[in-house]
């Protein structure tokens, strides 16, 4: 090597400008102080545009990987400031298992030159659906109250309105399997815990533009509570699965008018063989 490719090496290392310089000293500066810092934590990411089909998904070792990152506390407990090492990246909608729970990736500093700076905000609720080839989906999700600040009576001198106090808001990573959700599609979310009387919400506000960047992002969504029908399995806690699949043989429907039980013995159709209302 000659002296002028043994100073252009030793430049590359150090930095040709000033700027340079000092964005090489900074890397290295939190690399080495980073890993001292008690926010310092391995997290394993978990890559929500991979989406596997199946309501017993389990994430393949491809999906998910074990990052290095800074996780500072805010003011609000279930949220968290999550940074990533010089030289690595987080992504806009990923899924963060770390602590024993799961966590929305919600927002991102672009600005990624020395680091990767987000906002990550601990999730709730596994959302569980079925599309319309009948092959069902997984996802974690945030679930919250969607009426805020949108119940009780607004009056003046003409009119009085009530706004309806029954909707819930979701929040959901970006990828195909999400991206493909319309207007009245149905869901099952309620305490898992108990699965007598779930709830069941339809999707009134498709809202795609509001936390997307491009290929990357979240959908936050608002439901409306409806009335669970006799195609919902609340026991897997799926809307619309006997549109697609059998009834296991014994199983009794649900009459949602008066909340009775049906003999499906009396209700099946002779040409089908399907179970219908008489």
């Amino acid at each position: 090597m000659s002296a002028w490719d043994s100073y252009m090496a030793r430049a590359a290392v150090r930095g040709t400008t000033r700027r340079e310089s000092t964005k090489i000293r900074e890397q290295r500066y939190l690399n080495r102080h980073i890993p001292e810092s008690l926010s310092y934590h391995t997290a394993s990411i978990i890559d929500s545009r991979q989406l596997m089909p199946g309501i017993d998904r389990k994430y393949c070792p491809c999906e998910i990987s074990d990052q290095n990152v800074a996780i500072i506390n805010t003011d609000n407990l279930d949220k968290k400031t999550i940074i990533s090492l010089p030289g690595e990246t987080l992504r806009h909608g990923d899924i963060v298992f770390w602590m024993d729970q799961y966590w929305l990736i919600i927002e991102k500093d672009y600005n990624t030159e020395l680091y990767t700076k987000c906002v990550m905000q601990q999730c709730n609720y596994l959302l569980r659906w079925i599309d319309d080839n009948g092959e069902m989906f997984e996802e974690w999700c945030i679930v919250e109250d969607g009426t805020k600040y949108l119940t009780g009576e607004y009056e003046d001198r003409y009119f009085v309105t009530t706004r309806g106090d029954s909707r819930i808001s979701i929040t959901l990573p970006r990828n195909a399997h999400t991206s493909i959700m319309r207007r009245d599609c149905r869901f099952l979310v309620d305490e898992p815990t108990f699965t007598e009387h779930m709830m069941a919400y339809s999707l009134t506000k498709p809202l795609k533009l509001g936390a997307t960047y491009g290929e990357d992002g979240v959908y936050k969504f608002v439901l409306q509570e409806v009335v669970m029908t006799d195609d919902d399995n609340p026991e897997i806690r799926v809307a619309d699965y006997y549109k697609y699949y059998d009834r296991p043989p014994g199983s009794k429907n649900i009459n949602t008018s008066t909340d009775e039980l049906i003999d499906p013995e009396h209700n099946i159709d002779e040409d089908t063989g399907r179970k219908v209302w008489l």
